[in-house]
């Protein structure tokens, strides 16, 4: 019998948005300007808040200063942010729910609107093969500044999930999804388990009407 994890990245892993947080960093390392990072920062706390009701714009602009950089720079780059910020921003409680359902035998997935040389990157860290991020576009090893496709966001998460069964012709008789946000909720309506984790207000009010088990994690790794 095949069971699946599905696992959100931004507070259900995470601690607060990851994006954020490489912006943070980027500006830090004086890779961004300053105006710069304070517009996107502040769409994406709007978008944290329900004001932005997609992120594919801050996204297409966020990234955008990619363009023409080389996949190994940038990779390096994402290998550092990892290391100095990112793996100390994971919670404790997730590493040990994602151990109990390993010990179960059981199949796990990261899919987030995140960009996906990130959720590789935390997904590797956890030993965890299977991903599914916002794919941003990549022509003779060099990033053009663009997205790929559409950003695994809402809706698009159940489709890129659907297209991942399908393209590895899986089937699984038990699904465990966890979420955050209430844009999440066509991917927990999937599972056989949903729960939702640090939920904001939307998502929470679905979960007590469906008596979805709810989850606060608080501690890091740090």
């Amino acid at each position: 019998m095949k069971e699946l994890v599905i696992l959100d990245l931004d507070n259900v892993i995470i601690k607060d948005q990851s994006q954020k947080l490489l912006l943070k960093y980027l500006f830090k390392k004086k890779l961004i300007g300053f105006w710069y990072f304070l517009k996107i920062y502040l769409w994406f706390l709007f978008y944290r808040v329900g004001l932005v009701k997609s992120p594919k714009k801050v996204i297409e602009y966020a990234f955008r200063f990619l363009k023409d950089k080389k996949v190994e720079e940038i990779d390096k780059i994402a290998d550092q942010f990892l290391n100095e910020i990112l793996k100390h921003n994971i919670f404790k409680e997730v590493i040990d729910i994602i151990e109990k359902h390993k010990k179960e035998d059981r199949e796990l997935i990261i899919i987030s609107n995140v960009i996906d040389i990130i959720v590789k990157k935390v997904a590797n860290f956890l030993n965890i093969k299977n991903y599914i991020g916002t794919r941003l576009e990549i022509i003779n090893d060099k990033f053009t500044g663009k997205i790929l496709g559409d950003i695994v966001y809402g809706e698009n998460k159940t489709k890129y999930f659907n297209n991942f069964i399908k393209e590895n012709n899986l089937s699984f008789d038990k699904i465990w999804s966890y979420g955050d946000h209430i844009t999440d909720l066509d991917i927990l309506k999937i599972a056989s388990n949903p729960i939702a984790v640090n939920p904001d207000r939307f998502l929470e009010r679905e979960a007590k009407k469906n008596n979805w088990q709810i989850l606060n994690f608080k501690e890091t790794l740090l």
